[in-house]
């Protein structure tokens, strides 16, 4: 999944856009200064940075200058209460990929940031998944389980890598949705639990006993697992 690094001195914001993007799906760093957020951006471990311009110790402009004088192209949502046209400007200028004012929907941050990964090609590196008798592959887009090949839908598949890719973790409906139906407008939350509903005839050992994919409630879907094998 990917690592997204907060550069925000807010003490609520801050923690508050963390959780929320984890709880998203998304790895997350938190800076709490100029300094130590350039830091971060340095080492190169994130694949967007969310960046306030007020911060103390470095502001956040000179944050994205300096990443790209050092050809460092890690996409960067400014996320500022510095509305006016001519900083909205500025900030392109200098190489932001988007610009949000505070203050600011959660759900349209979240939104602007799959936009942008998707914009500057981030993917998932496909990888086997071996789990309690399970091989799901990504490349051959095939999946068996016990040794024998499983019936799968192609949102089927997609649905199950997305779940095994994120083991012991809460998934909402909507991350889901967006995750393996994308773009698609005409599908609602219905549809996931269709599938979902599905999967679990094909890969649980009785209808009654769900032993990997489990419900969270009020949240989503959970692939469960006690080690990874």
């Amino acid at each position: 999944m990917p690592h997204i690094l907060i550069i925000e001195d807010d003490p609520k914001l801050g923690p508050m856009l963390k959780s929320s993007l984890e709880y998203a799906g998304y790895n997350v760093t938190l800076a709490v200064d100029g300094k130590f957020g350039m830091g971060e951006a340095l080492r190169g471990a994130a694949q967007l940075i969310v960046l306030d311009l007020m911060l103390p110790k470095m502001g956040g402009m000179q944050i994205l200058k300096a990443l790209r004088r050092e050809l460092i192209h890690t996409p960067v949502i400014i996320l500022t209460a510095l509305g006016t046209e001519a900083e909205r400007l500025e900030g392109f200028r200098v190489g932001c990929d988007d610009y949000i004012v505070k203050p600011f929907s959660l759900m349209e941050l979240i939104a602007r940031i799959r936009a942008v990964l998707r914009r500057s090609g981030w993917r998932n590196t496909p990888s086997v998944i071996h789990c309690d008798g399970l091989t799901i592959d990504p490349d051959s887009r095939s999946a068996t389980l016990s040794g024998l090949p499983l019936d799968l839908a192609p949102k089927e598949f997609e649905l199950l890598y997305t779940l095994a890719s994120h083991p012991n973790q809460a998934l909402s409906r909507r991350f889901l949705l967006d995750e393996v139906w994308g773009e698609e407008t005409d599908v609602t939350n219905r549809v996931v639990d269709t599938r979902i509903l599905s999967l679990r005839r094909k890969i649980e050992p009785t209808p009654d006993t769900l032993q990997r994919i489990v419900t969270v409630y009020k949240v989503g879907y959970m692939w469960k697992i006690n080690k990874q094998s």
